[in-house]
């Protein structure tokens, strides 16, 4: 075999390195996607588990609202009914009120005490969706980084084995050697964002609007009832809010919008 023949050999040998190379790589990508959908996908069942718990709750709470407010208006009416019989039914009357006002006073404290716990954790969920989504970002930001690294890998492989062509016949190869296609990996996105279509709307006209709708409520104003006073959808009233804290027009106390 002529040395010609041997270097031909050769680049062949290079050429399924490279080729062997560029399916690694398309696997590796293939794998960081898959992560990262998993975590969108724990991300919006997290988001999805707090609404359910928050409807619950809810629920919940009104049902002993309403069983209190009924188990009080049965007991005062048996009481008027005792009221009228001798003085041993009085006093077996006064201890039954008393009793029955303890339990509808254990009743309500249960009851706020369900709240408090629900806030809490609904307060803890929103705190962790960040790290999660911040999680998320850093995935890809890696992956996008491999990416970047094995394209350029790729095509200092190229670049070799198109200087050994020109060293062997003196000329380019006729076809140049291209990286393996990579899906870009999508920006992240919260769950509502993924479903709603936003209308377009005036985005600074919309902002004075809002500003002025809270100007004049200076006790406060909750997203829902911006919702309801502009007849937007969530995610478009919330970035507005958002675009007015970042210039410093607006604060947030608790659930409550203000502005400055």
């Amino acid at each position: 075999m002529g040395m010609i023949q041997e270097f031909q050999q050769a680049d062949k040998e290079r050429r399924r390195e490279v080729k062997q190379l560029q399916r690694e790589v398309a696997n590796m990508l293939r794998d960081f996607m898959a992560q990262a959908r998993e975590r969108k996908a724990e991300v919006a069942a997290i988001a999805k588990e707090a609404a359910a718990i928050i409807k619950e709750a809810d629920t919940f709470v009104k049902e002993l609202a309403k069983g209190s407010a009924q188990r009080a208006s049965d007991v005062k009416a048996i009481l008027n009914e005792f009221a009228k019989g001798d003085v041993q039914r009085a006093s077996e009357v006064a201890s039954m009120r008393a009793e029955t006002d303890a339990m509808v006073e254990d009743l309500t404290k249960g009851s706020t005490q369900r709240r408090s716990d629900v806030t809490s954790m609904l307060r803890d969920l929103r705190a962790q969706a960040p790290e999660r989504r911040a999680g998320v970002a850093t995935i890809a930001k890696e992956a996008a980084t491999i990416v970047e690294e094995a394209d350029a890998f790729v095509k200092e492989l190229a670049r070799g084995s198109a200087q050994r062509h020109i060293d062997i016949w003196g000329t380019a190869p006729a076809r140049k050697m291209a990286a393996p296609p990579v899906e870009e990996l999508p920006e992240e996105m919260p769950p509502e964002e993924a479903v709603v279509e936003e209308a377009p709307v005036p985005v600074g006209e919309l902002r004075d609007r809002v500003f002025a709708y809270l100007a004049d409520h200076p006790d406060g104003t909750k997203l829902t009832e911006l919702e309801e006073e502009f007849s937007l959808a969530r995610i478009q009233i919330a970035k507005v809010v958002r675009a007015l804290i970042d210039d410093n027009k607006v604060e947030k106390r608790d659930m409550l919008y203000f502005a400055i």
